[in-house]
């Protein structure tokens, strides 16, 4: 689990992961690499207050049907106001911080997201 989140934020944190990565036949979805085991990771080095905003935010997105979370997304994405678009700036840092970390859980098997563009890293 987290230091800092629960399991409501959690899983509101896989559902916006999985709508924003779904995976498709080369990626795996965001929720299937298992990555956001490594939230902690991120968050410890985030400001406290900032961590604390994101975690208000992603108890009240918890509440959301699948279908209204998706337009809030979407909503945010038009960038109508500041807010919107720090929430989506926010959102889409943490999840494609933690997808193309290429952390995964020890149970998954399948391609990572380094495997599937070929990146390789390598040292000098």
């Amino acid at each position: 689990m987290s230091q800092f989140f629960g399991p409501r934020e959690l899983s509101a944190l896989e559902r916006i992961g999985d709508l924003m990565l779904p995976g498709d036949l080369d990626f795996p979805s965001f929720s299937q690499t298992g990555c956001i085991a490594f939230v902690d990771d991120l968050l410890r080095s985030m400001d406290p207050k900032d961590r604390h905003d994101v975690k208000i935010l992603l108890k009240a997105l918890s509440f959301l049907p699948s279908p209204l979370l998706r337009g809030f997304l979407r909503l945010c994405q038009t960038r109508w106001t500041p807010t919107l678009r720090m929430i989506e700036l926010g959102l889409k840092g943490l999840v494609m911080s933690l997808y193309y970390s290429n952390k995964t859980a020890p149970h998954y098997t399948g391609r990572t997201p380094f495997d599937v563009l070929g990146f390789v890293l390598t040292r000098l």
